[in-house]
């Protein structure tokens, strides 16, 4: 009898046990089947999103992603226009030094915590003040205050224009959940934990190096997004990119701060029946940066020839097959405040630029087609990373071509983006480097002093460094009224101009391929830093 009785519950367990694993499986099944039924877009990045150090106080990942994860006070609305974002209303005193912001109310971080007045002030401490900022006019707070839940009054140092502009940029001014910083002793900063914001998407998933994805905030106040995940393959060569659009792997492909596509890729994907393409023209430029501690470019002459020497028109029209524009200025017609008159390059005239190297005591003495002076060669490193513009190797290849016709020698020094970042920004280890201007709401004030002023990383401009030029920005950006800001500014670039400070080379367009076939909804942003209308991008059912 006790073994019959064993029997029986040895049977029972069992079958409980196999009635267990398939309800298991069953929803197993069914979770499967839910994530293949899922909205998701697949999109082709160049580099690691680097999700576990996107603190919004700091510069680590894709400026894009700050954007879809965190939000500001204010929003960049395209064309000069400031939206209210998590502030619904603002004033300013008349000496433009005290701002005071309504909060919107009834606003969530992705974790479910209130966005409010104290979470801002938690967030301001993080980031004011601090010279590692110090290319932000917004940086300098002179006091700050939570007069209630949803009010914050800043006093800024100075009355700046561009403070409101500034308060717009992905990074450092956005606001993350206090939950997810842990507290350090002594230090305002903390230590991060995870990217958590109040925007229209919140992170899933993340491998390193190789995918991570985000899906809808389900707290968000605003518009919706239409698809259930996005997710996002880090491909770092182009033409692997391009293959992986091919293939079907991604859906879309492009974009200077997510991964351009190789221009010669461009071209033929634009002439297929398979994938749409988008262009777009961006307020970026090109150019070629001095090393200002190398003894040859203190001789303007020197600059002035390396200037004329390029045919800029060629690399337009030629090199890049019009997808794009010939550079006249350091930036691009557009940018506010310049003009004709203060904006300027100079034309191709290569005996121009050989009397200009000879005036400065330069010639070949020897034969060899590399002039020198006092025994020294004309000879530079040319430093220059190819996986944010993969056109930059053909481009830096047209350069050296164009400067080995006036005896000038030049070696292409091609590393990865942590070595080009090392080089140009730390150490300085470059005679030239090929560099880009920032865009869109970060010209000209943004970008000037991120060029010409002295950076902490380096105790070294990033461009060049003139006491007169960088007294001169920060009175331009110091000036209310706007009559003298454009006197200001015009002292500014003029400057730039006839000193010949860079060589401006060509100014790009921003350039996407869609699977339409997939994908429907797709609009390019309103700048590089919000490169796709994300909210707006649907799957075909």
């Amino acid at each position: 009898m006790k073994n019959k009785s064993l029997l029986i519950m040895l049977a029972l367990l069992i079958c409980a046990s196999l009635i267990l694993t398939a309800v298991s499986k069953n929803n197993s099944s069914e979770n499967d089947l839910e994530k293949s039924k899922a909205k998701e877009v697949v999109v082709a990045i160049y580099r690691d999103g680097a999700m576990d150090e996107l603190d919004a106080a700091t510069y680590n990942g894709p400026h894009f992603l700050y954007k879809m994860i965190y939000e500001g006070f204010v929003e960049d609305g395209g064309n000069g226009t400031i939206l209210p974002q998590l502030a619904t209303s603002w004033k300013i005193s008349p000496d433009g030094k005290t701002y005071i912001f309504n909060l919107r109310k009834g606003v969530k971080f992705s974790d479910g915590t209130d966005f409010n007045a104290d979470a801002v002030i938690f967030n301001l401490k993080r980031w004011v003040n601090n010279d590692r900022h110090s290319i932000l006019t917004a940086v300098n707070v002179e006091s700050m205050e939570a007069v209630d839940n949803y009010t914050v009054k800043i006093v800024f140092k100075n009355g700046a224009y561009p403070i409101l502009t500034e308060l717009t940029y992905p990074r450092p001014v956005r606001f993350l959940s206090p939950s997810s910083i842990t507290k350090a002793s002594g230090d305002n900063t903390g230590n991060f934990t995870k990217p958590v914001g109040t925007g229209p998407w919140m992170l899933e998933s993340y491998v390193k190096d190789q995918e991570f994805s985000l899906v809808p905030n389900p707290y968000y106040w605003g518009e919706k997004p239409k698809v259930d995940r996005i997710i996002f393959k880090v491909i770092p060569d182009g033409q692997a990119r391009v293959l992986a659009l091919q293939s079907g792997e991604v859906d879309i492909l492009g974009g200077d701060l997510i991964g351009k596509i190789p221009m010669e890729s461009f071209l033929e994907l634009k002439n297929s029946s398979s994938f749409k393409t988008f262009t777009k023209r961006t307020m970026c430029s090109h150019f070629i940066a001095f090393n200002q501690n190398v003894e040859a470019f203190q001789d303007k002459n020197v600059r002035l020839a390396m200037n004329y020497a390029i045919n800029k028109k060629s690399i337009a029209e030629n090199l890049f097959n019009n997808v794009g524009l010939e550079a006249n200025g350091l930036y691009q017609t557009g940018v506010p405040y310049t003009t004709r008159e203060n904006n300027y390059g100079f034309s191709n005239d290569k005996e121009k630029a050989k009397q200009l190297l000879e005036a400065a005591g330069y010639v070949d003495t020897d034969g060899d087609g590399i002039r020198e002076k006092n025994g020294k060669k004309l000879e530079f490193n040319f430093v220059l990373s190819t996986e944010e513009f993969p056109e930059w190797k053909q481009l830096a290849e047209f350069v050296q071509s164009e400067y080995s016709s006036v005896g000038i020698k030049v070696n292409l020094n091609i590393l990865d983006k942590n070595g080009y970042e090392d080089a140009t920004m730390n150490t300085k280890a470059f005679d030239i480097a090929l560099m880009r201007t920032s865009s869109d709401s970060w010209v000209p004030h943004g970008s000037l002093l991120e060029m010409f002023s002295i950076l902490s990383t380096s105790n070294a401009a990033k461009v060049w460094y003139d006491e007169g030029l960088y007294n001169n920005i920060t009175r331009a950006l110091n000036s209310i009224d706007e009559t003298e800001r454009q006197k200001n500014y015009d002292t500014v670039f003029k400057f730039i101009s006839e000193e010949a400070l860079t060589v401006p080379l060509y100014y790009p367009v921003t350039s996407f391929a869609v699977n339409t076939d997939k994908i429907e909804g797709f609009e390019i942003g309103v700048n590089n830093y919000a490169p796709i209308e994300w909210q707006k991008l649907g799957v075909k059912q």
